[in-house]
């Protein structure tokens, strides 16, 4: 028991700076110890990896402080005024307490210490890039090439979750279908997952940017409403920043973050939200079990080329007498999958019926009831089938039967691919044409299916296990714990959070082991006083950007790069301050000089993923990120390759060269196309360096003081894990 002051989380009263000078030691500590100072009694307690104290009378934990780089303790008369104090300063915290006696208040900093110097010194010594955690070795660690596996090793994850759950995204959509097709009807619904593991006991915590509503129409408020809807106390969920409050308008809590039981942590670059699953087929197309012969368009479809445009008139052929609707249909049927559905009727049509309206004529949107008595119906075919067809869509072990072979799902895969809708609802979206809105309503259609080919997403994530998992965690502790103290100190039913010992973490787990790697890897970070509750300004971690920096200047034959921007301009043009584009150039010179071989690859969207049409007056975003994408690669004498050029570099492309993906399709029975949007936050070096996270090649992302965002740095000694990823 020790008596705690109140309200010292900063430097405390100095009476309007009149002792802050040359006084004596009583005048200097007057306000803070006698005048404007509160005692109250509490437990202290001192685990290894953090501090804090109870409240004797309630037993609630009143504070949970980590342990880190700038844990500093002191005592004594000079210091803090009093012969048995105790002063605790780290970079989220200042604490002071008043022992008893002058014994307890040595065995108190002498426990400290001990503590901060053994089991927490990984967090308290200097690590490698100024990160927050130190290199760690032997951890499994699992690539994710786009969100269809990511996010199916997300739902298994879960499922597994045995004491808690976090979860920190930019963006949260609660109706998202972790694994698809969606056979067991909601099953595999995001929000119905953390409400059947709620339920089960798992506590679960979610963080979420809390967005400014007239900018960004990603909706929180409603996400955070429909998880904590049943009332389940084990949910919990929290939006920052207070943006009146804190005065932080501009910058965004951009993490992507998964962490089971914080011994599993997913991160990278894909949100759990609307667009973000798919696979390596990049489908432009959805329709369902639609019959496409069946349907003839008579205008042009809309695509990030041309968004703008009506609705088609739509013909009904002569030669067909039936109109099949939707997600009711195999297109072509093989043995497997043949009997899951029955075709669905109407009467013959005219030979030319007019729709001002698709939705009158298609299904086009998707309600809730009618998708789950749709999945009801498969999921009794599926039974009458043969269990082993069900297993698609199962967790392991859930089939009492034992798993279905691997050859058997994939001719299940094959059999459903085109038979029910993989994006339901606003989960069907093409960026440019347009953007998203009335998110309380997430099972009707952003676009017309028929007439706008969906934007596929190509993005990258990884999972890591042991130590790892820890620290990813750890992050998401302190800025959970920040997030209490700044907008939710007197809830009680919001707590505190606690990271785990890392004594028993690097035990094997079964998970993904089939898929796993064993790597060296260091978590990295960009935070800052708004994100991370740091107490003095000044005070930025910004390991992400020196990580690239490093990892360039070494690179020795290649450097492959996928990220959604590259706004990055030389050191002398004050409109960008990172040094992406600085250390490029260096390194691109020196290889010019000794004659060697190194190449660049870059590979980024087409276009932003904006509503609007270049040149039009809906596209001022897409013009502005174009502008300085193009700038920093090849407009103006600040752009890369004509600082090349400009150097005594005749032709740059053979050092460094940029790309972009699109693919085609057939919807409705025309040719279709559209660009693949790179999300990817990804950079690999000689194939044994990648660094893998949430950060864009910008300013936001990268100079630790706006956005804040987390990335791992992985090393391996040979080339063979890397060799998998680049054949993708």
């Amino acid at each position: 028991m020790v008596k705690k002051r109140l309200g010292n989380s900063g430097e405390g009263c100095k009476f309007m700076g009149l002792f802050t000078g040359d006084c004596c030691l009583r005048c200097k500590h007057l306000c803070n110890d006698v005048l404007c100072s509160t005692w109250s009694d509490r437990w202290f307690f001192i685990k290894d990896q953090c501090f804090g104290y109870i409240h004797p009378k309630t037993g609630r934990i009143g504070n949970v402080i980590l342990f880190d780089q700038g844990f500093e303790v002191s005592s004594g008369l000079r210091a803090l005024g009093l012969h048995t104090g105790v002063q605790i300063s780290t970079y989220t915290r200042q604490l002071v307490i008043n022992c008893w006696t002058r014994r307890k208040c040595r065995e108190w900093i002498r426990a400290l210490k001990e503590v901060a110097h053994n089991q927490a010194r990984d967090f308290t010594q200097y690590n490698q890039r100024h990160s927050f955690a130190p290199v760690r070795n032997s951890i499994n660690a699992t690539w994710f090439v786009d969100g269809a596996g990511y996010m199916s090793a997300v739902a298994d994850a879960l499922s597994n979750a045995k004491e808690e759950i976090f979860i920190a995204d930019w963006w949260l959509s609660p109706e998202i279908y972790l694994k698809r097709p969606a056979l067991r009807g909601d099953y595999w619904r995001l929000d119905k997952v953390l409400q059947r593991k709620s339920e089960e006991g798992v506590k679960v915590f979610v963080l979420l940017y809390k967005e400014v509503e007239m900018a960004i129409g990603i909706n929180s408020f409603y996400s955070k409403q429909r998880l904590v809807r049943n009332g389940n106390d084990n949910i919990k969920v929290m939006r920052h920043p207070q943006h009146a409050k804190s005065g932080v308008f501009l910058w965004a809590h951009h993490e992507k973050l998964v962490i089971v039981d914080q011994s599993i942590a997913f991160l990278g670059g894909i949100d759990l939200c609307y667009g973000r699953w798919d696979d390596s087929k990049h489908r432009l197309t959805d329709l369902g079990s639609l019959i496409h012969s069946a349907i003839t368009p008579t205008k042009r479809k809309k695509t990030s080329s041309s968004p703008s445009g009506e609705f088609p008139f739509i013909s009904v052929s002569k030669s067909n007498s039936k109109l099949y609707m939707p997600d009711l249909i195999v297109d072509s049927p093989s043995t497997a999958a043949q009997e899951l559905a029955r075709p669905m009727s109407l009467p013959a049509a005219s030979s030319s019926l007019q729709v001002p309206q698709p939705k009158d004529f298609f299904k086009q949107n998707t309600p809730e009831f009618e998708r789950k008595s749709l999945m009801a119906t498969i999921k009794q075919g599926i039974k009458g089938k043969g269990k082993h067809l069900a297993k698609l869509s199962y967790a392991p072990g859930e089939l009492q039967n034992g798993p279905a072979t691997i050859s058997e799902l994939d001719d299940v895969v094959d059999d459903l691919d085109g038979s029910a809708k993989f994006w339901v609802g606003k989960d069907y979206v093409n960026f440019i044409v347009k953007d998203f809105n009335n998110l309380e309503e997430p099972f009707d259609d952003l676009v017309d299916r028929t007439t706008t080919p969906r934007m596929p997403w190509h993005d990258m994530a990884v999972c890591v296990q042991n130590a790892t998992a820890r620290d990813v965690a750890r992050h998401f502790i302190q800025r959970w714990n920040a997030a209490k103290n700044e907008m939710a100190k007197q809830n009680y039913t919001c707590p505190y959070l606690l990271p785990k010992a890392y004594v028993d973490c690097s035990l094997k787990s079964n998970f993904l082991q089939a898929k796993s790697q064993n790597v060296t890897c260091q978590v990295l970070r960009s935070v800052s006083a708004w994100s991370c509750g740091f107490i003095e300004p000044d005070i930025v971690e910004q390991s992400i950007h020196e990580a690239y920096v490093d990892c360039i200047a070494k690179a020795q034959h290649y450097i492959y790069i996928e990220n959604q921007f590259f706004i990055s301009l030389p050191r002398n043009n004050l409109n960008t301050l990172n040094q992406i584009a600085e250390a490029l150039f260096t390194r691109i010179v020196r290889a010019y000089k000794e004659k060697s071989v190194f190449r660049v690859y870059v590979v980024m969207p087409l276009l932003p993923a904006f509503e609007g049409e270049i040149g039009q007056s809906n596209g001022a975003s897409i013009q502005a990120i174009t502008h300085w994408n193009y700038a920093s690669i090849c407009r103006g004498k600040d752009g890369l390759l004509n600082r090349l050029k400009d150097h005594g570099i005749p032709d740059p492309s053979v050092y460094i060269s940029f790309y972009g993906l699109r693919t085609h399709s057939v919807l409705c029975g025309e040719p279709v196309t559209e660009l693949i949007y790179v999300h990817s936050k990804l950079m690999i070096v000689d194939d044994k360096i990648v660094i893998c996270g949430s950060a864009n090649i910008n300013d936001r992302s990268l100079l630790g003081k706006r956005d804040s965002e987390v990335a791992v740095i992985i090393e391996v000694s040979t080339c063979r894990y890397y060799n998998h990823l680049l054949s993708l």
